[in-house]
């Protein structure tokens, strides 16, 4: 995290040379082009998956730090603004906000307005609860080339305009395009999609529940020779609140005693005992959500979320320093969009 100090003090430095930018951009664009390599290339020491907007005038002054709609650096993004000085009358904002439907996006020869955007639902039957749509735009073509590439990118940033950047990302499981709707295709004007998404969200079983009743599916499967076992946390997939859960608690339960399949054998008595402990210290206390368990070739894994370091410090404090039949180790992650645990929430 030093690097992420360096960048503020690299910016408390310099950020005079970023204090009209507006400005600079209409009237100077090499020197615009050089202002921002220098402030990327100081941002990459942190986090090479982030990127930087500038908008400075006299009277507004905003840096925004963006994953580009990569949710691997979200938790990136809010840690390095959590950090932030006061500098000036700069304001610092994670991940691009939504802006609403004032934009007129010139993209290579394509023009790319709110009026002109239609979109339609998309159902699937295994996966009824995802948000899926099909965006449309006169100048998209299926042929590829730069101008299908102009109205994908323009089409995208238009999501970000009304939507925001955190909720284009993860409210949306599935996004296409096409030109024009055929005849028997229901469409909505753009400006719907914002209700369309929250009408879709409020019909799943556990929406608005912070703490919803657990879901438990067991999955076997093999990795090669060797079988593997989940407990997954079904209730866990569409879950709105990960923010208020940010801490990602990761175990390993080392086994010393497995068989030919390289699962557990003998007495797991001890093993149970150390999986009920953070059970109890984490989700049987409302601080947290138990996710999943996996077991693979001589390993447990276990998974939760938890309200803070805090509480899974306090937590594994409860267990044995030594146990007879596992060795353990821990790992605790800032990961406050769940994309740690991805691959379990969506199994």
């Amino acid at each position: 995290m030093e690097n992420k100090k360096a960048f503020w003090e690299w910016f408390e430095k310099n950020h005079t040379d970023y204090n009209n930018f507006n400005e600079t951009y209409e009237q100077e664009a090499e020197k615009s082009v050089e202002l921002l390599d220098a402030i990327t290339k100081e941002l990459k020491k942190f986090s090479e998956g982030l990127f930087v907007e500038i908008s400075a005038t006299e009277e507004k002054k905003e840096l925004v730090i963006t994953a580009q709609g990569n949710r691997e650096f979200f938790a990136d993004a809010y840690a390095l603004v959590a950090s932030a000085p006061s500098i000036g009358s700069w304001e610092f904002i994670a991940l691009k906000p939504a802006l609403g439907l004032d934009f007129n996006f010139q993209m290579a020869d394509v023009t790319i307005n709110p009026d002109e955007i239609l979109f339609m639902p998309l159902e699937a039957d295994e996966y009824p609860d995802d948000v899926a749509i099909r965006l449309y735009h006169k100048a998209y073509t299926t042929e590829e080339g730069a101008t299908r590439n102009a109205v994908i990118v323009g089409l995208y940033a238009a999501l970000n305009m009304l939507l925001g950047e955190k909720n284009s990302t993860l409210d949306l499981q599935y996004v296409d395009f096409d030109d024009m709707p055929h005849p028997k295709e229901q469409t909505f004007p753009f400006s719907e999609l914002k209700d369309y998404i929250a009408y879709k969200k409020g019909k799943r079983a556990n929406a608005g529940l912070e703490f919803p009743a657990e879901d438990i599916k067991l999955s076997e499967g093999k990795i090669g020779e060797l079988p593997q076992l989940l407990v997954l946390n079904r209730a866990m997939k569409y879950y709105s609140f990960t923010e208020k859960f940010p801490y990602m608690l990761a175990m390993t339960l080392d086994i010393k005693n497995v068989g030919e399949n390289a699962l557990p054998t003998g007495n797991t008595d001890e093993i149970y005992g150390i999986e009920d402990v953070v059970y109890k210290g984490i989700f049987k206390n409302k601080k947290g959500h138990f996710i999943a368990t996996e077991t693979y070739n001589g390993k447990r894994n276990i998974y939760y979320y938890a309200d803070s370091k805090e509480t899974v410090e306090s937590t594994l404090e409860l267990l044995e320093n030594e146990y007879e039949t596992c060795t353990v180790t821990t790992k605790v992650e800032f990961d406050p969009f769940w994309v740690l645990c991805e691959q379990y929430l969506d199994a």
